[in-house]
């Protein structure tokens, strides 16, 4: 099972709400650096220092060219599949 913090679930749910239509997420599928970094913004209080950095280090994103991440199997998988849990709840 796959733990995340809650600002690390809020960047890879981005995936899933591209643009804020929630259309569902592809694996393969693409967002930038400022993609993520708009959504910090935007989401106060809450801490992602590190959180991207996390997501690539257990696979569920890939770094692409420049500044793209892509959406890895197992982070598909952590969204739709049950695979993950967030920490801090029971």
């Amino acid at each position: 099972m796959i733990l995340l913090s809650k600002a690390q679930e809020i960047l890879l749910m981005q995936y899933h709400e591209v643009k804020g239509e929630r259309l569902g997420a592809e694996t393969g599928q693409i967002l930038t650096e400022e993609d993520f970094r708009n959504t910090e913004r935007i989401t106060p209080g809450i801490d992602f220092e590190g959180a991207l950095d996390d997501l690539l280090a257990k696979g569920l994103l890939e770094k692409g060219g420049g500044n793209e991440y892509r959406l890895a199997q197992k982070g598909y998988d952590y969204l739709y599949a049950g695979a993950g849990h967030r920490t801090g709840e029971g």
